[in-house]
């Protein structure tokens, strides 16, 4: 492991952690919008900008653009766990593993992603577009052309 990645970890970690602890599952329109504003601050504070978010059937999705869009990254904050999963699964860290409700999909990819964006000298000719209702889908978004403002 680098030095930077060593640094990296414990804020890594904390990130994934209120991100897990916050539930969001897709048909739970008020959790998703929570979620939706944990991802956005979390993506703001490492990348400099708030997010859009867009909001379509009740659903929030968050884009954020820099520059002329060339490359697109794409994640999701909805969950298939439903509310109160953190009752019998809670978030925990033990011996390096971490455990929790959406932690491997796709809340640490999330995590993995802003982070790896915050140590590029500049995010210039990225889009981020982080989904509200993939588990379900997209069926907000799937339909929609063009939503990244990618051109093609």
């Amino acid at each position: 492991m680098t030095a930077g990645a060593a640094i990296a970890l414990p804020a890594m970690l904390a990130d994934l952690e209120e991100l897990v602890v916050c539930e969001s599952f897709s048909a739970d329109h008020a959790a998703l919008a929570r979620s939706a504003v944990v991802v956005g601050a979390l993506g703001a504070r490492l990348l400099g900008r708030a997010p859009e978010t867009i909001v379509i059937d009740g659903v929030p999705h968050l884009r954020w653009t820099f520059g002329t869009p060339q490359v697109l990254l794409v994640g999701h904050h909805d969950t298939v766990w439903p509310m109160g999963s953190l009752q019998t699964h809670p978030w925990s860290l033990v011996d390096g593993i971490a455990r929790g409700p959406g932690v491997l999909d796709m809340k640490a990819g999330l995590v993995q992603m802003f982070h790896a964006l915050a140590c590029l000298p500049s995010p210039d000719g990225v889009c981020v577009l982080i989904n509200g209702d993939e588990e379900v889908g997209s069926p907000t978004w799937g339909p929609r052309k063009n939503r990244a403002g990618l051109n093609g």
